[in-house]
């Protein structure tokens, strides 16, 4: 089972602390009454820590998932292509929505790569929900999504996921990993942090490909990249035949 998505506790974060906000503010005008409406004013505060309680133990999931010492242990052999295409079912509602048909294209002869399943599909959704929110910012028409899946030198499979968005602005490229920066409105800045922080815990890397040199209409756009490392014999077990 996919644990919840890294956007939608984003989403969830937010919306505890928004409702925290509001309880405290409401409280605050409540106590500011002449005369103050105490006991208005006593339900709200208890709102407000019930919020700051769940808003808690979000971000204690959250730290969980980022801190797992055995992840690199608990790697397998996976299709990547199966990965991404789970994934894209997962999203199909979302997808309608905006109108977005994804382009997938696999290289052929694909070797499985070495990856922890859950956290293999939490990277793939975070990364496919950011092209999605990037795409709602231009015209319907123009609303491309493209999914590359290659081997990437020596050892290694690359999954590339395209959109044809406004792009990131040049002086957000540097920061696009560091906790709690964002480009969006109302975002927490998490989901590329703890899908970095996953990737290396299973020995991948995520990285955002350079921009198209120079620039252009054709290649507008954020390019993130996956890299994964690709099974060998030395990571298979086979059966003992003779003893």
């Amino acid at each position: 089972e996919i644990m919840p998505s890294l956007v939608g506790s984003e989403m969830c974060i937010r919306d505890r602390l928004t409702a925290l906000l509001s309880s405290t503010q409401a409280a605050q005008r409540l106590l500011a009454d002449d005369p103050p409406d105490l006991d208005t004013a006593q339900t709200a505060m208890a709102r407000a820590v019930e919020q700051a309680r769940r808003a808690s133990t979000v971000v204690g999931r959250l730290r969980r998932l980022v801190e797992r010492p055995d992840l690199a242990g608990q790697a397998q052999p996976l299709a990547l292509p199966t990965a991404v295409q789970d994934v894209l079912h997962l999203l199909e509602p979302e997808l309608a929505q905006r109108g977005v048909v994804p382009e997938v294209l696999a290289a052929a002869d694909l070797p499985p790569v070495l990856a922890e399943p859950v956290a293999l599909q939490q990277i793939i959704h975070n990364l496919l929900m950011n092209a999605l929110q990037a795409l709602e910012q231009v015209p319907l028409a123009e609303r491309q999504l493209h999914l590359a899946m290659a081997q990437a030198g020596a050892g290694q499979v690359a999954l590339s996921v395209r959109d044809h968005g406004p792009g990131i602005p040049p002086e957000a490229r540097q920061h696009l990993f560091e906790p709690f920066y964002t480009t969006r409105n109302g975002g927490l800045g998490l989901g590329l942090t703890l899908c970095e922080s996953l990737a290396q815990a299973m020995g991948a890397q995520l990285s955002l490909a350079p921009e198209a040199t120079p620039p252009s209409a054709a290649q507008r756009g954020a390019e993130f990249v996956l890299t994964l490392n690709a099974v060998s014999y030395t990571h298979l077990t086979l059966p003992t035949i003779c003893s």
